[in-house]
């Protein structure tokens, strides 16, 4: 019986992997490791020595920590809130080309785990493995070296993902032909792959460096400085979360920029995203003044208590150490010099005299606390809230505020239009201010001392100076402003300690929890074109490379016109990006615009963007012939690391030069 062949697509955003039998992969998770905090902490605390001894100064935690054997790694859905190790994720990845073998050790590990290989000593079971386009043989060799040293497996099979999928496609619609024009979109970069009768065209393939990574870092960037104030809010998954679901492509860039900064097209478009927040509830609203007075009591005393509890607390330990070091200060005493040495040397003491402060430090410090007195809670200011003038009701003296209130308020704002009209050069405020101005300037100019300098005439001396300021900044009178606003201030601390519904006649019409909940929304609008367009204008981003209909161009100008002809007939798109609406009409218009007159071409999008790459291994393991272009261990061992088979889905293999 054959032996079933493991199918891995290492994808630098996501690993899937499954049997060439299966219909799709038995696992997929994220292409990432991470070590927990606790491990963390563990692995520093735990250097020791050169044969692994922990440090001598090492106490009992420290050594059942070191005890408990090494530590654990956390790779892609064993991490289970991956937001809150964000800054120590690690990924064997840089860019779309494996660099961190360490790393890679141990996402297989991860893999071969999961797949039912626990506790084997070998992989007994072919692979087919996919790479990227171009790959370094270093970097192919290593690999190797990886698989058959360390896993044993019988063989394995190396194919870039992009032709995989391409193979996947061929196979569902074997009518369309073997010329076709490949876009592969990446996590990290996008290829155009040219392929003529099947064959990869491997020197006219061009690369762009922006992918799905540059995507979700430019939406999180805009909305940080969209929304400053939700910084801990936006989060990477989330804009994973609203690129991978909410964002596509403009046909016309510019025409929908115009369309959103319409104000009717934005209402209409616009998505909220609500964030959580704790409202305000209305049991809470609907307390009287003695119920809000009684919670504020229990909040007191609440803080009492804990803040009394941690004095004890600290006094303990305080009495504790006193009577460590009281015990040291006896052995001094006792001549017990060795001894006394050694405990000032653990405690990190270095003489006695610097004892002997510790010792009077901490007992000043145990009596200050044993003589304080029993805080108890302060006579709140509601407490000294005012109260209704003798002979009037209550109700009456709130009317009463509450028209001195609106009074205020009408004052203010009349003062707040003044101002704005007195900046205008047109209102009678600013040629009044104007007329005085002049006036003052009219005056004879001062005369010269001897020393040249100017001599002083003495203005702001007398009162009567001073009018002339006032008049000029009539309606700039902050002392009177400071004023309002504190009378204010306390007329609404009065109407809210009284009347429970005071807060929901506010001038804005609008409760307090409605204006919480739009304060805690994240507007999605143009951002779901913004950010795909960095395709097509790489420079949104500072990338000084083309676009991708610039880069199309480029590389079907390398071929002759008949052969560009047969290319654009059949220009396929898969990859995670390829998932985006409107993805193929924007390329069907720059096609257009590129393309000579009356010419036609077809663009076809892949029915698995995201899996065609696996599934297309999948087709190629089950072929009969697969034998034939696998690498083997025999030929590892003869040919050395660097050989591998290659195929029309492989890059192709280039042995390295003899020295």
């Amino acid at each position: 019986m054959a032996k079933r062949i493991l199918i891995i697509d290492n994808g630098s955003y996501e690993c899937r992997v499954g049997w060439q039998n299966s219909k799709e992969p038995e696992l997929r998770f994220r292409n990432v490791l991470t070590k927990p905090r606790k491990d963390r902490k563990k692995e520093k605390n735990g250097t020791g020595d050169a044969g692994g001894n922990p440090p001598a100064t090492a106490d009992a935690s420290s050594s059942a920590l070191l005890a408990e054997g090494p530590a654990e790694i956390q790779v892609g859905n064993d991490i289970t809130n991956i937001e809150a190790v964000r800054a120590h994720l690690k990924s064997p990845f840089e860019r779309n080309v494996i660099t961190n073998w360490n790393h890679q050790e141990q996402i297989f590990d991860y893999v071969f785990t999961k797949m039912g290989f626990e506790g084997s000593t070998s992989i007994d079971h072919p692979i087919v493995l996919t790479e990227a386009l171009a790959n370094p043989s270093f970097c192919r060799q290593q690999m190797s070296e990886l698989l058959f040293e360390c896993y044993g497996v019988p063989g394995v099979s190396y194919g870039i993902d992009a032709l995989y999928s391409w193979e996947h496609y061929q196979q569902q619609q074997p009518k369309r032909g073997r010329d076709g024009l490949i876009i592969s979109f990446g996590y990290s970069t996008t290829h155009v792959i040219p392929v003529l009768d099947g064959q990869l065209q491997l020197e006219h393939v061009r690369r762009l460096n922006v992918g799905g990574y540059h995507i979700i870092t430019y939406l999180f960037r805009l909305m940080q400085m969209k929304y400053p104030v939700h910084l801990n809010a936006i989060t990477i998954s989330r804009m994973e979360k609203l690129v991978h679901e909410h964002c596509h492509v403009a046909t016309d860039y510019r025409e929908e920029l115009v369309k959103w900064s319409r104000m009717d097209y934005y209402e209409d478009h616009i998505m909220k995203i609500q964030l959580p927040y704790n409202p305000v509830t209305a049991s809470n609203a609907l307390l009287t003044a003695e119920q809000k007075q009684e919670k504020r009591r229990e909040l007191a005393m609440r803080l009492l208590e804990i803040k009394n509890r941690r004095e004890r607390e600290k006094m303990q330990e305080d009495e504790q150490q006193l009577q460590h070091f009281t015990k040291l200060r006896e052995l001094y005493e006792q001549q017990k010099l060795q001894k006394f040495e050694r405990a000032l040397e653990q405690q990190q003491i270095k003489s006695l005299e610097e004892l002997d402060e510790l010792i009077l430090t901490i007992k000043g410090r145990i009596q200050r606390i044993k003589k304080r007195p029993p805080t108890v809670p302060r006579s709140s200011k509601q407490d000294r809230m005012a109260k209704p003038p003798e002979g009037v009701s209550q109700e009456d003296w709130l009317n009463e505020l509450r028209a001195k209130r609106e009074k205020l308020l009408q004052r203010k704002q009349t003062r707040q239009q003044q101002r704005q009209e007195q900046a205008k050069r047109h209102t009678h405020a600013a040629q009044e201010r104007m007329r005085i101005i002049s006036s003052l300037a009219r005056h004879e100019k001062r005369r010269k001392q001897p020393n040249g300098e100017e001599e002083d005439d003495g203005f702001g001396m007398n009162d009567n100076d001073w009018d002339v300021y006032k008049r000029i900044n009539r309606y700039n009178d902050d002392s009177d402003s400071d004023a309002d606003t504190e009378q204010l201030l306390e007329y609404e601390k009065i109407l809210g300690h009284y009347d429970p519904n005071f807060d929901e006649a506010q001038p804005d019409g609008q409760t307090s929890q409605q204006s919480a909940a739009e304060n805690y929304q994240l507007h999605f609008g143009v951002e779901s074109i913004r950010v795909s367009e960095i395709l097509f204008q790489p420079s949104m981003i500072g990338c000084s490379e083309a676009g991708l209909a610039e880069l199309i161009d480029f590389v079907l100008k390398l071929f002759p016109a008949d052969k560009q002809q047969r290319l654009v007939q059949h220009v396929y798109l898969t990859g995670g990006c390829a998932q985006f609406r409107g993805l193929k009409e924007r390329l069907a218009k720059e096609l257009l615009a590129m393309r000579p007159f009356q010419s036609t071409f077809e663009i076809y999008e892949s029915p698995e963007p995201i899996l065609s790459p696996w599934l297309g291994a999948c087709l190629q393991a089950r072929d009969s012939n697969f034998s034939r272009i696998m690498t083997t261990r025999k030929m590892y061992q003869e040919y050395g690391s660097n050989y591998f088979q290659s195929h029309r889905s492989s890059n192709p293999y280039y042995p390295t030069p003899k020295e």
